[in-house]
């Protein structure tokens, strides 16, 4: 049974793709939705910066919350949104572990091939390691 769906947004439109199609699978499912929102910290962080880089961070997404919640709210469904610091695949994983949830839906990265071999992506990272279904949405699946 879905009861918990996590999306990990960016800010980009291949994860407002996720974004919608996880409206609609909490709609369909009456499921909970989540946003989580990650912030990389460089390295090696320093409590000062950290802490600024976590405050500045939550202002800019907060605009794009304030967006998504006025989204959700046409369709009639209230969404929870977090702003984590650290790696963003970790984050993503261990988010969806500590909150037993369902499915994590991701936006395709648009990274090039050679970016993609030298580092990885954080949806591959995250399909490989997450604790449950990850479906990786396609950026204009769903029309904004």
């Amino acid at each position: 049974m879905i009861k918990k769906i996590l999306v990990a947004y960016d800010g980009s439109e291949e994860s407002h793709s996720a974004f919608m199609f996880g409206l609609d699978m909490a709609k369909k499912f009456e499921a909970g939705l989540e946003i989580l929102s990650v912030i990389r910290v460089l390295e090696p962080p320093e409590d000062v910066e950290t802490r600024d880089n976590l405050e500045r961070g939550e202002e800019h997404y907060e605009k794009f919350f304030k967006r998504l919640r006025a989204e959700a709210h046409e369709k009639g469904i209230h969404i929870k949104t977090e702003v984590a610091l650290g790696h963003p695949a970790e984050q993503i994983i261990r988010w969806a572990e500590k909150n037993h949830v369902n499915i994590i839906l991701m936006g395709h990265q648009t990274k090039n091939t050679f970016g993609r071999w030298l580092l990885g992506s954080t949806p591959d990272r995250v399909v490989h390691h997450a604790p449950c279904t990850v479906i990786i949405v396609k950026n204009n699946h769903y029309e904004k």
